[in-house]
């Protein structure tokens, strides 16, 4: 016998549709619970405005953020209605179709490069930017360079990785820095700049008295009323000095450039500041011209550079930038050292054309011909070759050889029209490392020689690129035969 009801025909009906709805019910409830373990994933692709789960529902994190600020410090807080341009961009949804990044570790963790400890991550950001909501500068330096953040971020107005060389006691001066940027000066340090620390396996740090152990040794405060950690300090002072030790300036480079989590980056020096609005302007011009970023061509985006005088304030805009090139205010960079190194294809044109609105294709071409020894700064992918961290700053020309591995690999360079690089004021009139260094210098030009040769082996050979400038073929001239005239 039955335990259920006998139902007539549109009983039964009825039932079954109950069935259904109750069904779909909980597949909704489901799927929305399976939603919240793929937070990560998703917070790729959504706009910049999004917050984590930490600062939507931490609400006593939130409140007390910036408890450890000192009070005398105002412009390092934001208010509540304050939008900031990063803040404000559109979300690149239809980038995030075209563009994927691998999962870069985000997380404080130790690495080893070489003879080289690194920490990653050391002092992070607060604010995470998804795979194509941004572009990320990456810089290499030490504590002594660390003024230039205050406008770098200014200027950039988005994520910026930092990698900091600080072997033995100078980690310390280092960490001091840090917190003094992050306390004491803009907001947008806190939000946008994350740094990472570099040190020689052979001098790793010794801990502090109190015993806590490297990892844990940051501490994010600072006495605002003192002056910066890295004022009046000289040379002979530092750790690296008293040791003897050549700066590996490509180890650090590298590492910058590595941890940047964004699909495009921006390598660049922390003492060069990029003309304002950038980002924004770069990625609508990718969006406008989607078929120069195909993963099988092999395109980077160069900006010019050009110093000003020590007394002289960064021109905003391009049209600032000429008007300073007639006052001869400006010059193109190196141009008292170097000029040809930092010519960009075209250059002539570029300094007279007045900026338009946007941001396009100025010239293009190789790194071949004048422009051999050209090395350039540029916006590209992790799929970039890195920098050969054989060479040190004291060797000079240490991007060179990247610049020489792009060419072999047949890159092309896209100058681009509006944009450029202003060195921190003060124009360099000769590189002291020529005279300082000069048996390190010497060592290195023969280094990229051999360097060049390994390269060739392995991208192939190419008679139009070098790491020096190429001789010019010597012409001989056929001797003028002189009719003798007779004698009379």
């Amino acid at each position: 016998m039955s335990l259920l009801p006998k139902l007539d025909n549109g009983g039964f009906y009825y039932v079954l549709l109950g069935c259904v709805v109750t069904s779909l019910y909980f597949m909704v409830i489901s799927r929305m619970g399976t939603s919240t373990s793929s937070s990560e994933i998703i917070y790729n692709h959504v706009p910049i405005k999004s917050y984590s789960y930490d600062e939507l529902c931490g609400e006593k994190r939130v409140k007390n953020k910036n408890l450890s600020i000192s009070k005398s410090s105002i412009s390092n807080s934001k208010s509540n209605e304050e939008e900031t341009e990063y803040e404000a961009w559109d979300d690149n949804e239809d980038l995030s179709v075209a563009f994927t990044c691998d999962n870069v570790d985000r997380t404080k963790r130790l690495a080893q490069r070489g003879l080289f400890y690194v920490i990653y991550n050391f002092v992070r950001a607060e604010k995470e930017f998804g795979c194509t909501d941004s572009i990320t500068l990456s810089a290499p330096g030490d504590f002594r360079f660390l003024d230039n953040v205050i406008p770098l971020v200014d200027r950039w107005q988005g994520p910026i990785s930092i990698a900091l060389y600080a072997p033995g006691y100078d980690f310390y001066t280092t960490l001091d820095s840090i917190a003094y940027l992050r306390n004491c000066q803009s907001y947008l340090i806190r939000d946008l700049v994350t740094f990472h620390i570099v040190f020689d396996q052979q001098y790793t740090p010794k801990q502090r008295t109190n015993g806590t152990i490297l990892l844990d040794s940051y501490k994010d405060y600072y006495n605002c009323s003192t002056p910066p950690p890295w004022k009046n300090v000289l040379d002979e002072d530092l750790f690296k000095t008293e040791k003897k030790l050549l700066y590996p300036i490509n180890v650090v480079r590298n590492v910058a450039k590595l941890a940047s989590t964004t699909y495009f980056i921006f390598p660049s020096d922390i003492e060069l500041y990029p003309s304002r609005k950038f980002i924004p302007k770069f990625l609508q011009f990718v969006k406008d011209n989607i078929d120069l970023f195909n993963n099988k061509d092999r395109n980077v985006f160069a900006l010019p550079i050009f110093e000003i005088l020590e007394d002289q304030v960064v021109p905003e805009n391009k049209n600032a930038l000429i008007d300073m090139l007639e006052k001869e205010t400006a010059i193109i960079f190196h141009q008292s050292v170097c000029p040809e190194c930092h010519t960009v294809i075209d250059s002539d044109i570029w300094v007279k054309t007045e900026e338009t609105e946007g941001l396009n294709v100025f010239s293009a071409g190789k790194r071949t011909d004048k422009y051999v020894v050209w090395e350039p700064f540029f916006v590209c992918t992790q799929q970039t070759p890195l920098w050969d961290e054989r060479l040190t700053w004291e060797g000079q020309s240490n991007k060179m050889v990247q610049a020489y591995t792009l060419c072999v690999m047949n890159y092309d360079f896209y100058v681009l029209d509006n944009a450029f690089l202003i060195h921190k004021p003060g124009v360099k009139k000769k590189k002291v490392q020529m005279e300082k260094f000069n048996d390190i210098v010497k060592n290195s030009t023969q280094l990229m020689k051999t360097i060049a040769i390994e390269l060739q082996e392995i991208y192939g050979y190419n008679s139009n690129c070098s790491t020096t400038h190429l001789k010019k073929k010597k012409v001989r001239r056929r001797p003028i035969k002189v009719k003798a005239k007779p004698i009379i």
